[in-house]
């Protein structure tokens, strides 16, 4: 049977431990980029496990200081991208809508489409709450739920529609745009190895230091 010194066990145990606080700092800031609506479920998954997998390094621009990675794959990721978010942004802007969400008729919906808002019934009313923090609205009934990350079930889909004909819900729903942030991540990851925290760099170059 295979055994280990106590110091190659000291290290795995040391390990181990770094990736579950690297793996939960990762998913805390996912999660709320998650309930904002600019991080899909895979982002999120993809992001924790990054966490787990690269939790600490040394930062050149920080005095050799070990620096949770995790923080500096999401800075690099975002600065990396930036131009394209801004200009993405503005053509949003021009035409009116929303970057992170959509408005679309219920007629129109199909399965496993997220909704950016949850449609509710209480006491045989209908209602909707958009409010992304805070707390829940109580419901007897609930037939849109933004934390779901697979979206919409067929049921919930056939049960909308069946209430617009009714006019018990007007026909429209606001939907998640799901941008997708893997390939910034991606590109974010590899900055920080091959460079260092972009975001360090830059407020040690503006400092003169």
């Amino acid at each position: 049977m295979l055994s280990l010194s106590p110091e190659l066990a000291r290290w795995g145990l040391w390990i181990t431990i770094f990736g579950a606080v690297g793996a939960a700092l990762a998913f805390a800031i996912s999660y709320v980029m998650w309930l904002t609506g600019g991080w899909a479920g895979g982002d999120v998954k993809l992001f924790t496990a990054l966490g787990a997998l690269l939790p600490f390094y040394t930062s050149p621009h920080v005095n050799d200081v070990p620096y949770p990675f995790p923080l500096t794959i999401l800075f690099n990721s975002v600065i990396a991208i930036l131009p394209i978010l801004l200009v993405y942004t503005a053509y949003c802007r021009l035409r009116g809508s929303s970057v992170l969400y959509e408005r679309a008729k219920i007629t129109e919906l199909r399965e496993g489409m997220i909704p950016a808002e949850t449609i509710y019934e209480k006491d045989g009313r209908v209602s909707r709450w958009s409010s992304k923090f805070g707390l829940k609205p109580h419901y007897d009934r609930l037939y849109a739920n933004p934390r779901r990350a697979a979206g919409f079930t067929r049921y919930q889909v056939g049960a909308l529609k069946r209430l617009v004909r009714e006019r018990k819900l007007r026909n429209y729903i606001k939907l998640k745009k799901g941008i997708p942030f893997a390939p910034a991540l991606g590109l974010g990851v590899a900055i920080g190895i091959f460079y260092g925290d972009l975001y360090w760099g830059f407020i040690l170059a503006l400092t003169g230091a």
